[in-house]
């Protein structure tokens, strides 16, 4: 907060705002008009401060300046007539001084946190029964990417007295519950998952994380992508298919399962 303030008092000072003028005439309706324009003029600055001081407190909050909250403060500053380029400078060096990470590291991290949780679930599939067939990577450079990156995660094959079954995993860890229960993927992700289902004739099953890390998740469970008709999944849901986090995967061969 007193950094905001602070901001705003040094913008403040190189801001050279042009006083509109009083003309008074015979008519009092001139004056009027004149006097009106102030006010308009005096509102929407003090709204365009609050905007300016709301986004820059975020920011700092967060200890993200992100690509939204730049375009709002360059519109604030085209407008009251700031230096763009200093505002950004100031911010970014408050936000050094605090060791926060950039917006890009901060989704390079959540990037970590998937690939670590997929070789966590990889871990619990033993190699006497389990093998991974496809391991889909989500490489992509200007909206290029391999067709893998749309299918789900893991391809495994399973065998067991001569019996063969395949099926599919998507991986997805979430450090903490939101609004009891979680959000496992866009609509746009699971209408994929389904047709991937379908077209391949196999079955997907959701390996969802919670909680501690995501090499060593404090619960697991296992969902049928068949039972999920919605992005969120309540916790009442999830715990149907909780499995203990600590044990290997087990394919029931008689109930066609993964648990």
């Amino acid at each position: 907060i007193m950094f905001t303030v602070g901001l705003l008092k040094y913008l403040n000072k190189s801001d050279s705002r042009v006083e509109v003028q009083t003309i008074v005439s015979a008519e009092n309706h001139d004056t009027i008009v004149v006097l009106n324009e102030q006010q308009v003029s005096t509102s929407q600055t003090q709204s365009e401060d609050n905007e300016l001081q709301s986004v820059v407190s975020m920011a700092i909050a967060d200890g993200v300046l992100t690509q939204n909250e730049k375009d709002t403060l360059r519109n604030i500053a085209t407008a009251k007539k700031y230096d763009y380029n200093q505002l950004i400078s100031k911010i970014e060096q408050e936000l050094k001084k605090g060791n926060i990470k950039a917006e890009t590291e901060v989704i390079d991290q959540d990037k970590k946190k998937g690939t670590d949780f997929e070789k966590y679930v990889v871990e619990k599939f033993n190699k006497k029964y389990f093998k991974i067939k496809e391991w889909a990577g989500d490489k992509y450079v200007n909206g290029r990417y391999a067709e893998t990156t749309l299918q789900p995660d893991l391809k495994i094959s399973f065998s067991h007295n001569n019996q063969k079954r395949n099926f599919a995993v998507e991986c997805k860890y979430r450090s903490s519950f939101y609004q009891d229960g979680v959000v496992v993927a866009s609509d746009e992700q699971l209408a994929r998952y389904k047709k991937f289902e379908d077209q391949e004739n196999t079955t997907v099953y959701l390996a969802i994380g919670v909680g501690g890390t995501a090499t060593a998740p404090s619960s697991l469970y296992v969902v049928p992508l068949s039972s999920i008709n919605s992005s969120f999944i309540s916790f009442s849901q999830l715990k149907k298919h909780f499995k203990n986090p600590e044990k290997n995967f087990f394919y029931d061969l008689e109930k066609e399962h993964l648990n």
